[in-house]
């Protein structure tokens, strides 16, 4: 039985821990100015997918465990936990006494206790929910057949047992389970509270209710505001608003101005601010292997990607990194360094000209005929195309044009299907591994008219497994994929977070996102 008692009032994936600085303050703690495109809209933490709506739930939820800022975890509305032997078992102790808080930090009359977590993990497997936590949470026992509607949810591997204990049962290991508590999805969720908003659940600020250390202080569309009751130098307010100034300027200059506390770049510039560098981007050739192209030649394909390959080089000035694989260095899978497991997965290609050779027996020059080097204009990367299509009029003697478009029409045609070559960025969305693999696939947009059943299949298989398991599944996905020269690395696009001086113990990861001040403090 859910208590109730009257209260006064009193958040993730691997993350890059440092100092940074905010900028304005609150009455007796610092404030933190965010710049997001869009302003929150869903603080549904079981639903929330939006990079600020993430955000915001992550600072305004508790979760079971967090990433402190030595990247451990530790006890966030827990007390402790234990997990079985056969790490199939684990039951979390509760604190007592944790309450929800309304807008404005306003008591309510909603304790949290572990049902509250029973009902939330139910909502992630009910289809009408479409949570994208689901797959997260895939091991918890009868999950499957919950989501398909094949078993009742009272049957779901998540139980309470009295108010402050809470008991996951798993039907296979999950060795990154426990970092997985701290997503937003794992949040506590009154089932009473929920209901009596009728559909309106973190829609507003009236049906919003916050179990995290900050609570909901204003949300209109200039912004959204977080605000908790601490003294310097913990940081006392999160504020996340767009930039309306239309002045155009730098990341480092809106930092050097106050307008903001922290901010992503992708200039390159030379910067006397602390930087996060990091790349969920690889610009690559693209190879279209449509029906009727020249290029469902796999020989053909192998050998320009060898002479792109030795000929290419990467342009100066720090934005660029050669790539190691398809999927850039940093992104993780179930807590696991992707890169590091994967290995290196680009194939050897010996003796490129021979196999050009190869397979141009029984082709006709006009089979080249129209096609091109196709990259979108402003990238900086004209040089770079230059240079590989020289080399293939050096070594193969064929003449290719370079074809610069506006990115409007460039994305179009990518997308479409056409054009002969690409130079592109390929990018991995969420810093999600399976989803830049699955853009080679039919279902993702099949960017290259690539279409291989084992593929797509491992592929598939991967998303129902687990950490090593799915590394490993993923790994050979990327490794066939670059063996087929439907696609060919080439460099790893750089990014960074800037930050200035005097915030520290602030947890951020790009591709979750995570931006997380439970730690944040300002010297």
């Amino acid at each position: 039985m859910k208590r109730w008692l009257r209260f006064t009032a009193a958040v993730l994936a691997a993350a890059f821990l440092f100092a940074l600085t905010g900028c304005g303050s609150s009455t007796n703690s610092a404030s933190f100015t965010w710049f997001v495109d869009s302003i929150p809209a869903n603080l549904d933490p079981q639903v929330a997918s939006g990079a600020s709506d993430v955000i915001a739930c992550e600072n305004l939820y508790g979760t079971l465990v967090r990433k402190d800022p030595n990247g451990e975890l530790v006890p966030g509305l827990c007390e402790k936990w234990t997990v079985s032997s056969d790490g199939l078992t684990y039951t979390f102790t509760l604190k007592d006494g944790l309450t929800y808080a309304a807008a404005k930090g306003a008591a309510t009359e909603y304790d949290i206790t572990a049902e509250d977590f029973v009902f939330a993990f139910r909502r992630i497997f009910r289809a009408d929910t479409a949570s994208p936590y689901a797959v997260e949470f895939s091991a918890i026992q009868n999950s499957a057949a919950v989501q398909a509607g094949l078993a009742d949810e009272s049957s779901l591997g998540v139980s309470a047992n009295g108010a402050l204990t809470l008991v996951f049962r798993l039907s296979e290991r999950d060795d990154n389970f426990l970092a997985k508590l701290a997503l937003p999805g794992a949040a506590p969720c009154d089932e009473a509270f929920f209901e009596s908003t009728r559909g309106t659940y973190g829609l507003t600020a009236k049906t919003t209710l916050a179990s995290g250390s900050f609570y909901l202080y204003n949300w209109t569309t200039n912004g959204l505001f977080l605000r908790r009751t601490v003294e310097s130098p913990l940081v006392g307010s999160l504020r996340l608003v767009q930039d309306t100034s239309g002045s155009g300027k730098s990341a480092a200059q809106l930092i050097a101005d106050d307008k903001c506390s922290a901010a992503l770049d992708e200039s390159g510039e030379a910067t006397s601010l602390q930087t996060v560098s990091y790349s969920d981007t690889t610009w690559a050739l693209l190879f279209n292997t449509a029906e009727g192209s020249v290029f469902q030649n796999q020989q053909l394909r192998q050998a320009l990607a060898g002479i792109a390959r030795e000929n290419a080089t990467v342009p100066s000035g720090g934005l660029y990194a050669a790539a190691k694989g398809l999927v850039p260095e940093g992104l993780t899978v179930d807590g696991l360094d992707y890169r590091d497991a994967a290995g290196d997965p680009l194939p050897t290609i010996s003796e490129p000209k021979a196999l050009y050779l190869a397979a141009r027996q029984g082709m006709a020059t006009s089979d080249f005929s129209g096609v091109t080097l196709l990259l979108p204009k402003n990238a900086g990367l004209g040089e770079l195309a230059d240079q590989i299509n020289s080399a293939w009029q050096k070594e193969c003697s064929l003449f290719f044009s370079v074809e610069e478009v506006e990115q409007d029409e460039f994305d179009a045609r990518i997308a479409a299907g056409k054009y002969t070559i690409a130079l592109a960025p390929i990018r991995a969305e969420g810093g999600s591994v399976y989803q830049m693999l699955q853009q080679f696939t039919a279902e993702g947009g099949s960017l290259t008219g690539y279409a291989d059943p084992v593929y797509a299949d491992r592929l598939a298989l991967s998303a129902q497994q687990t950490g090593k398991a799915r590394c490993a599944l993923l790994a050979q996905c990327e490794q066939q994929l670059l063996e087929s020269c439907t696609v060919v690395p080439l460099m790893a696009q750089q990014k960074r977070l800037l930050l200035a001086n005097g915030v520290r113990d602030l947890v951020f990861d790009p591709f979750f996102p995570v931006l997380d001040l439970t730690w944040a403090k300002m010297s």
